[in-house]
């Protein structure tokens, strides 16, 4: 454990000035180029949620500009206004990767970068250097936060009352905005000091309290933090000042963030050798990652079989007791954040084939015979094994999730599966998501012809080459 002495903020704001993208290994560059693609999806999708008129009008009131281009609108709008729009739909759906925390930041750093690389005409070298930078900062400011549980002997006992989930995004766009905005180390401590002081309260306890009928501003508002971020460095950029020891002290912004056991060396050790792009998991669902482990186990337990889901007695499901309450085993989400929190309506739409994507979160999947049927057949039980996975913590970090799925036909026919990973995850090869993976779910759910996704999906992957962003930014425009 370092030295509570250390110089974190300067530390911080060193590393995400100086970072240099012939320093980056070539695996988290491809890294990166995955999330930019995985983000751009998320982004596209979104569009044809309840949201996007939401985010639309949002940018609206943050004012008029020609300055950086927003999903699904063909007129470039202010910086602030596409922040925030791109931020918002980017998350929306909770389709985007997710850190093994258990905090999304990863659009933050595509959107903040986007912007900012568009204004600025940068390249793709240097706008990919600025999405690593601002994942990377982000994901030390993630797990210096930690889950965000309570364990008790080793088993989850409830969710802390004091938590911030929307630190970690402010810093990925910070950080990103260091980068694209040139900044030395004296300035970007002071960007690192502005962007605490104006990062949202911590609001996660209320998300994990007993609501059921969950609200669209969730844990975090992506959208905000991605604005907060980008307008720290511009304000430090103007000559404000903030608190130049952020990190630092018994009232640092960890602390002040609701966590009670800081270890200094996940916020800045291991520099240059320990890199947060290698810990990224996806998702192949528009659900809470809490579900995506019970999902995985159902996918395996149907396998390659063929049935009837008319035929289906139940499901059962068996997970950690976290996610055995209310809103985990929801049969009726009622609103568009629930449905993606609810394991009964996630199980629904797998067993009937539902495209991922806005259908999911559709509200008349709420009218539909079958979903209905189906949800009411789901069971979530606490399964001893799942709620063990507080022994394989690492750095923070969960790594294993154990959760099993039965399917119950009425001729007495079981299928089942257990897993301990989820789809997406980094740690397996039967999980882990390359090139393929993410292609893959990008045309699922952009809804792009074939001949402009693959002109997107090369543009991403060969980011770091291009001359520019338009590439990327020209389909935001017109998806």
């Amino acid at each position: 454990m370092l030295d509570t002495s250390f110089d974190l903020t300067s530390s911080l704001a060193r590393f995400t000035s100086t970072l240099n993208i012939s320093d980056v290994p070539a695996n988290i560059k491809a890294e990166a180029c995955r999330l930019l693609l995985d983000s751009i999806g998320c982004m596209i999708a979104a569009t044809r949620t309840r949201i996007a008129p939401i985010a639309y009008g949002a940018a609206d009131f943050l004012g008029n500009g020609d300055v950086a281009s927003v999903v699904g609108r063909k007129q470039r709008a202010s910086l602030a206004g596409a922040l925030y729009a791109n931020g918002r739909l980017a998350h929306c759906m909770d389709l985007d990767e997710t850190f093994p925390v258990d905090h999304h930041f990863g659009a933050a750093a595509v959107v903040a970068a986007l912007a900012l690389a568009e204004m600025h005409k940068a390249t793709g070298s240097r706008f990919l250097q600025a999405v690593i930078a601002g994942y990377e900062l982000g994901g030390r400011v993630a797990s210096a936060l930690g889950l965000p549980i309570f364990s008790m002997e080793r088993h989850l006992s409830g969710f802390p009352v004091l938590y911030s989930c929307s630190a970690p995004v402010v810093f990925a766009a910070a950080g990103a905005a260091i980068q694209l905005e040139t900044q030395d180390e004296t300035l970007a401590r002071q960007t690192l000091g502005i962007a605490g002081s104006n990062t949202p309260l911590p609001t996660t306890g209320m998300w994990s309290s007993s609501e059921i009928d969950l609200p669209d501003c969730k844990y975090a508002d992506v959208g905000w933090a991605a604005l907060a971020g980008v307008f720290a460095a511009h304000s430090a950029a103007l000559g404000a000042t903030g608190f130049s020891t952020i990190f630092d002290g018994d009232r640092g912004l960890i602390k002040m963030s609701g966590t009670d056991h800081f270890n200094p060396d996940t916020l800045v050790g291991g520099f240059g050798s320990r890199w947060m792009l290698a810990e990224i998991a996806y998702k192949p669902w528009p659900m809470s990652r809490w579900t995506h482990h019970p999902l995985t186990a159902l996918v395996k337990a149907v396998g390659k079989a063929s049935f009837d889901v008319q035929q289906i007695e139940r499901v059962v499901i068996g997970t950690n007791v976290l996610a055995c309450t209310q809103r985990f085993s929801n049969p009726n989400p009622r609103t568009f954040s629930s449905r993606q929190w609810s394991i009964p309506h996630a199980v629904a739409m797998v067993l009937l084939g539902v495209p991922v994507g806005p259908a999911w979160l559709d509200p008349a999947q709420d009218d539909n015979r079958d979903v209905r049927s189906l949800r009411e057949k789901v069971s979530i039980e606490h399964w001893g094994p799942a709620s063990a996975f507080a022994n394989h913590i690492k750095r923070e970090q969960w790594r294993e999730m154990p959760a099993r799925a039965v399917i119950v036909m009425r001729d007495g026919t079981h299928l089942e599966a257990e897993t301990e990973f989820a789809l997406g995850d980094p740690w397996t090869s039967d999980t882990a998501y390359g090139n393929e993976h993410i292609i893959e779910k990008f045309r699922a759910v952009s809804g792009l012809s074939t001949a402009r996704a693959n002109d997107v999906v090369q543009a991403a992957l060969n980011i770091e080459v291009q001359p520019d962003v338009e590439a990327i930014v020209s389909v935001l425009r017109h998806a």
